[in-house]
């Protein structure tokens, strides 16, 4: 979000859940998330513009996700463009969003 808080909502087929919220920062093409739980370590990740994806690539493990490497990422895109990498959060559009979520879209883009 624009005030510098963030929320990773889960989306499965069971439903739709927050797994976790807290503020992010930005420096470069890095951006690091601190977990409002103190017990979850800070973490960070590359924001990555690739071909029509733009997509964030964590450093390690200890974020909402398991690390996947920029390039592999890459090469599933060119592999298989019809269809996004499983664990890389991916930009979505406010119609996806609204549809998945049935919440407003939080997010604005940058020129």
């Amino acid at each position: 979000m624009s005030d510098g808080g963030y929320t990773v909502t889960g989306v499965e087929h069971m439903g739709i859940s927050v797994e976790e919220s807290g503020s992010w920062s930005k420096s470069g093409t890095r951006i690091t998330f601190a977990p409002t739980k103190p017990s979850k370590p800070s973490y960070s990740a590359a924001d990555v513009k690739y071909r029509r994806h733009r997509f964030l690539s964590l450093e390690d493990d200890s974020g909402a996700s398991i690390a996947v490497p920029v390039e592999e990422t890459k090469r599933d895109l060119d592999q298989h463009p019809k269809t996004l990498p499983p664990y890389v959060f991916f930009e979505i559009s406010p119609a996806v969003y609204q549809r998945q979520t049935t919440l407003n879209y939080p997010f604005r883009t940058r020129p």
